[in-house]
């Protein structure tokens, strides 16, 4: 088919105006796709002394900064590093703290930031508001530690701690919401039972340990609840220490005790009586969290 010259002379500038406008795109598009690969992911752990990373040690005395949230920082760390992104980890974690001193201060335990650390938290996800943030919380422990005080469980005791954990529980999920940007992810946790502990000791231990389950069982639902309500999804820690399974029998030392004794006793310090997870139980709680990232 023949083409007049002056259709020539049309496609031809048509053509132009392509090759134009798909130039100014790239030059367009060239300084974004260059800032990209220097985009920072923030980490920011909130919670009590798990997310601290508390420890006992073997010879007495304790450190601090070596637990999941350290492990989850890392792993963090490396998927920024294999994206070209800058990563930045912070921990509010405070060993001791509850669901009402992390509202309303006063945990004991010496930390960074001035006030409770709802408020140091609230600060921090405004002044990230457009930022890529993951946060992760843990509290609601220490509502209920006390209450084995004496080698029994006092239920009276256990109930008022969990109502008060899941109350506070939604006041703190509401504020950490109400400050996240559109890019946060929040990520809650539930809990292992240190109690099954006792199993090792006596009959009466055992009976203990047994009573103990369905407590922690009643408490992880309650801040489960408020996760989901608030629209949080929750690391299943207590799932991945199997908290539930009494079954099957497996050896532990040269004797056969149930599978969720065996995990607490493995993965925690209960064995000197810290109820803090041990190196193979951070990474644990941490590979936990992965799983809802």
């Amino acid at each position: 088919m023949r083409i007049s010259s002056r259709t020539g002379r049309r496609l031809r500038a048509a053509a132009g105006a392509a090759v134009l406008g798909t130039t100014l795109l790239g030059l367009a598009a060239g300084p974004a796709a260059a800032a990209e690969p220097h985009h920072t992911r923030y980490y920011l752990a909130l919670g009590d002394s798990l997310a601290a990373g508390y420890q006992s040690l073997p010879g007495g005395g304790h450190e601090v900064g070596h637990g999941y949230a350290q492990d989850l920082a890392r792993t963090l760390g490396q998927r920024a590093a294999a994206d070209r992104r800058g990563f930045s980890f912070t921990d509010l974690g405070c060993p001791g703290e509850t669901s009402g001193s992390m509202i309303n201060g006063g945990c004991a335990f010496p930390h960074d930031y001035q006030g409770p650390q709802l408020a140091a938290a609230v600060a921090y996800l405004k002044a990230h508001h457009k930022d890529d943030l993951t946060v992760t919380l843990d509290i609601g422990a220490n509502n209920v530690d006390g209450c084995a005080d004496g080698g029994s469980l006092d239920a009276a005791c256990a109930a008022k701690g969990i109502a008060t954990a899941g109350k506070d529980l939604g006041t703190i999920l509401t504020a950490l919401k109400s400050a996240a940007g559109p890019h946060t992810r929040i990520v809650g946790m539930n809990l292992y039972d240190p109690f099954l502990a006792a199993w090792m000791t006596d009959a009466q231990g055992q009976a203990m340990a047994t009573l103990s389950v369905p407590l922690a069982d009643t408490l992880n639902g309650v801040l489960e609840f408020q996760d989901f309500v608030h629209g949080v999804p929750t690391a299943d820690v207590a799932g991945a220490f199997d908290t539930n399974s009494f079954l099957p029998l497996v050896d532990l030392g040269g004797q056969r005790v149930p599978l969720n004794v065996a995990r607490i006793m493995s993965w925690t310090n209960m064995s000197r009586g810290d109820i803090h997870a041990n190196d193979t139980g951070y990474q644990v709680i941490a590979d936990a969290f992965l799983r809802k990232l």
